[in-house]
């Protein structure tokens, strides 16, 4: 790994909800301009990243390459992207697993885990924007077998996060059967889900992935045992 593709670029400030009651501020012509640039040079990356990842494999891409294609300055790619990792998965994976740590420490308190996890997979279900960007990564991940082990390393650290949500909330130790149940049903439920929906895309995800996570469930007992 080049030094260039270990750089970590600032974290962005996450965006503040406008407060009920309140308008939207108006946004000046010029910083809408300045967002559509922006926009368009992540997707441009995005798209070159994949373009080379197809063509030349992902271990034999380089960053300076995929700048180089999208015809920008190493420097802007790690503005957008922490590194190679990164423009592969985009941030519709990566973000999930903050995005999931978040829903869970935000669920009621009176819910059980079985409760307050599927009511967060039904808040976080990909929509159709982001549907089309896992699409295409998938696809790329079975034409490039070798990148098969960062998309298990995400799957890993979601099932980490909902695991540690359920030990706080039960009192159970994090190696408890339950816990990791519950855990391994969540995240495998997504994984068949998206599977299956690559695969025939008639039925819709959230449907298929609801299915899942209800089948894999069912003998998990709502009440979770007292701790020891």
């Amino acid at each position: 790994m080049t030094s260039s593709e270990s750089a970590l670029p600032t974290a962005p400030q996450a965006a503040t909800a406008p407060q009920a009651g309140r308008q939207k501020p108006r946004t000046d012509p010029p910083a809408n301009r300045r967002e559509r640039k922006k926009l368009e040079t992540r997707a441009a990356l995005e798209q070159a990243a994949l373009r080379l990842f197809a063509e030349k494999g992902y271990e034999h891409t380089t960053v300076e390459e995929i700048a180089a294609e999208a015809d920008v300055a190493v420097r802007t790619f790690f503005r957008y992207f922490a590194s190679k990792q990164h423009v592969l998965f985009g941030d519709v994976a990566h973000q999930r697993i903050n995005h999931l740590r978040a829903a869970l420490a935000a669920s009621p308190p009176d819910e059980t885990p079985l409760q307050a996890i599927s009511s967060v997979l039904d808040a976080l279900d990909f929509d159709e924007d982001e549907q089309k960007q896992i699409s295409v990564r998938l696809r790329l991940l079975e034409r490039q077998p070798t990148l098969i082990s960062m998309y298990l390393v995400l799957n890993h650290e979601l099932r980490l996060t909902i695991v540690e949500f359920v030990a706080a909330r039960t009192g159970l130790s994090p190696r408890h059967p339950y816990p990791l149940l519950l855990a391994g049903a969540a995240v495998t439920s997504w994984d068949t889900a998206l599977h299956a929906w690559l695969a025939d895309d008639s039925a819709p995800l959230a449907d298929l992935r609801r299915q899942a996570y209800a089948a894999l469930t069912a003998g998990i007992p709502a009440d979770p045992p007292a701790p020891a």
